[in-house]
């Protein structure tokens, strides 16, 4: 039997996943990016086209000069213009469930389209139908040419209430899976590995779990003896943060089946995770977030947000839906 951390598991219902698609090259390889996310057999998919549609089309003069009305031929103009737009947003998600439900034969997969601002439209969907994650590209443009999935996505991962995937195109020469877990000893870290741990990987794939310090000598744990390799043993304030923090958390993955190799860097814990990636070859990089207050939404911890925003692969960021 699995240790548990203390924590409830994302996966005690079906599976419900929510995927922003624009019809863009960055929105396609998130759709291919689910491939490689562990995701089971057997889910519920909404997927969700969304485009503003009031970048109205150059014909449309300036309001007439009586009033500020709009004219009648560019009433219709207008009409004309919100109808297509309606029309074809339809047709781009029905297109992408299509190939979603080929790719996911045993997933539920429906279509929605809407017009509006993508991030409000995504936050308020989402909080009335409540899905385990979504699922995003890192850039993308709408039918009229406004940004659909760039600073939207990063304004969608800090105001959902679940967990919010940030998906990237993988590598030309993937073969191995390679999921690289940031992990620092919090309840946030532990739903992480949870998260990780509880998914339908390949056999082939590969885990690393990496954590970070910028200070060792501030850490109470880790005494000046431990840095001297010549006789001396841990300390148990260190060995205490090792279980909990590295391995505890390696160890419940390996329990899981998962091939999983842990590390500990010094530096910043921002600019080790992205090195640790990139040298790596990751293809996903999974992180904790903090969460809800009682009153309002707080803003995802700095490190899940810098690396949700620079990385080169894939990120989510992990947060049990409220």
């Amino acid at each position: 039997m699995m240790e548990s951390f203390g924590v409830r598991s994302p996966f005690h219902k079906k599976m419900k996943l929510l995927i922003a698609y624009d019809g863009s090259v960055f929105a396609d390889a998130a759709i291919e990016d689910l491939t490689r996310a562990g995701l089971p057999s057997e889910a519920e998919a909404m997927v969700m086209s969304i485009t503003d549609a009031w970048e109205l089309p150059e014909i449309v003069d300036r309001v007439s000069q009586q009033g500020g009305r709009i004219s009648k031929e560019n009433s219709e103009v207008i009409q004309n213009h919100l109808q297509q737009v309606i029309a074809n947003t339809e047709v781009l998600a029905e297109s992408a469930s299509a190939r979603l439900r080929t790719i996911f034969p045993g997933w539920n997969v429906s279509s929605e389209a809407r017009t509006g601002k993508p991030a409000w439209e995504l936050i308020k969907y989402a909080d009335d139908w409540d899905p385990d994650l979504i699922v995003m590209g890192s850039h993308g443009r709408g039918f009229v040419g406004r940004a659909v999935l760039g600073s939207v996505s990063m304004k969608v991962l800090h105001e959902a209430r679940c967990s919010v995937r940030i998906a990237r195109e993988g590598r030309a020469d993937a073969g191995q899976n390679r999921v690289l877990v940031a992990v620092d000893g919090s309840e946030n870290s532990d739903l992480c590995v949870e998260t990780v741990a509880a998914r339908s990987w390949d056999e082939n794939a590969e885990f690393r779990i990496i954590t970070a310090d910028d200070d060792p000598a501030s850490r109470p744990e880790i005494s000046a003896l431990d840095a001297v390799p010549e006789g001396f043993e841990d300390s148990d304030e260190a060995k205490q943060w090792m279980e909990r923090v590295i391995t505890g958390p390696g160890r419940k993955m390996k329990n899981a089946g998962l091939n999983t190799s842990q590390y500990c860097r010094w530096g910043d814990a921002r600019r080790v995770i992205l090195d640790e990636a990139e040298e790596w070859n990751a293809d996903s990089i999974f992180i904790g977030a903090r969460g809800l207050s009682r009153f309002k939404r707080l803003l995802i911890g700095s490190v899940s947000a810098a690396v949700a925003a620079k990385a080169k692969c894939s990120v989510e960021v992990v947060r049990i839906s409220k």
